[in-house]
């Protein structure tokens, strides 16, 4: 067994809780294994070269009964679960104390030494989803860098989350907002009327450089009930965008009703098929200002009734004359367009509205973000300025 020194110190490390503001996830030390020590024959004519040890190898051979393959040894770690403190990183006294950079996430192809420890770790239960649910410890360490997510409404059926820019909202390898879900998410607590999906699941998707709401399901009902609802247009999007230039309407693309939009505002229709399907958009212009260095920008908002793919994107850019700063697909590719897009995407799902049936006929649900402050910062405007209230 390894020293009680080393034993308190890896627990109080262990303890260490996520730098986030709003979620913090805390772990402990399931099992503890001696300092490591690679054995080499006498007579072996490259023992001074053989220093290291590929981690996945060594804990199939420390521990066969939890590691019977290298392969279980490997997903144990692409899981999150094993972590190395390095030989030497701590010292022992009236305090136990360690160089923390030295604790180790450890990687199948993370290399021990001598005198490394290596221990299993768990995540302390908290009010998330627990590991049995993902299988993984820890969250995707690339999505934890753009934390915090805001959770805008969450009850035991669904949740709004503010999806964060250039993040897929399904993608591959846990680079994606789903992934990230479990981690921020409380299961739902539910008679047996409803049965609760594993893992918390997007109903609907952004596209990677789009920010703003996304509705999460929690139960299979909440699943069915809202991917019918968006299917028969139950749901009311609205977003907003920064676009270059002064929205242009031209007779060929519009359907020449106004239509009454959020607050009773009238907006105008685009009303143009996408893909050979038909796409109808409402818009109006917010505010437009002339900027020294971007020329005349437009904030716009939006409020899509079909949801074809880019069709936000597309009308703008094809039916007004106007593509969205940032939007490298459909910005024309011109100098000042080509500048811009180091910034990201100006468009912002910036609300959803709907009546939540699984609570109640009768509930309806407004959910809705702030603009993003970097569309204030390119339009020369404050976050309070009432040019730019939608």
């Amino acid at each position: 067994q390894p020293p009680v020194a080393l034993c308190s110190l890896l627990l109080l490390l262990s303890r260490t809780t996520s730098h986030q503001q709003r979620c913090s996830w805390r772990y402990e030390i399931e099992h503890l294994y001696p300092p490591y020590e690679i054995k080499q024959p006498a007579d072996d004519p490259n023992r001074n070269s053989r220093k290291e040890a590929l981690l996945f190898h060594v804990l199939s051979r420390i521990d066969a009964s939890r590691f019977p393959s290298k392969s279980q040894a490997r997903r144990a770690c692409q899981h999150g679960r094993i972590v190395i403190i390095r030989g030497g990183s701590f010292r022992t006294g009236a305090e136990d104390t360690c160089d923390e950079d030295l604790l180790e996430r450890g990687e199948s192809d993370s290399l021990i030494r001598n005198s490394d420890v290596v221990a299993i770790r768990t995540r302390i239960p908290d009010k998330y989803y627990p590991p049995s649910c993902t299988g993984y410890v820890d969250p995707p360490p690339d999505i934890v860098k753009m934390m915090p997510i805001d959770i805008i409404y969450e009850d035991d059926h669904i949740s709004i989350v503010n999806k964060p820019e250039l993040v897929n909202t399904i993608g591959r390898k846990r680079m994606d907002l789903q992934s990230m879900l479990p981690f921020i998410l409380r299961p739902p607590e539910l008679s047996q009327l409803f049965a609760p999906l594993q893992t918390p699941r997007p109903v609907h998707r952004l596209d990677r450089k789009t920010s703003g709401c996304v509705i999460v399901a929690k139960t299979e009902e909440a699943m069915t009930r809202f991917s019918r609802m968006f299917a028969s247009r139950k749901v009311q999007k609205s977003y907003v965008a920064v676009v270059f230039g002064i929205p242009r309407v031209y007779d060929s693309v519009i359907n020449g009703n106004d239509e009454v939009g959020f607050g009773g505002d009238t907006f105008a229709t685009i009303n143009y098929p996408i893909d050979g399907k038909d796409a109808v958009t409402l818009w109006k212009t917010v505010s437009t200002v002339t900027s020294p260095e971007w020329g005349t920008l437009s904030l716009v908002h939006l409020m899509p009734k079909t949801g074809r793919t880019h069709q936000i994107r597309r009308h703008l850019s094809y039916c007004l004359g106007c593509s969205i700063v940032g939007d490298s697909k459909y910005d024309g590719g011109g100098e000042r367009a080509r500048s811009a897009r180091d910034m990201g995407m100006f468009l912002c799902a910036n609300s959803v509205e709907f009546t939540h049936e699984l609570i109640d006929k009768h509930t309806s649900i407004v959910a809705k973000i702030p603009v993003p402050e970097k569309f204030y910062t390119i339009m020369g405007c404050k976050n309070n300025s009432k040019d730019v209230t939608l």
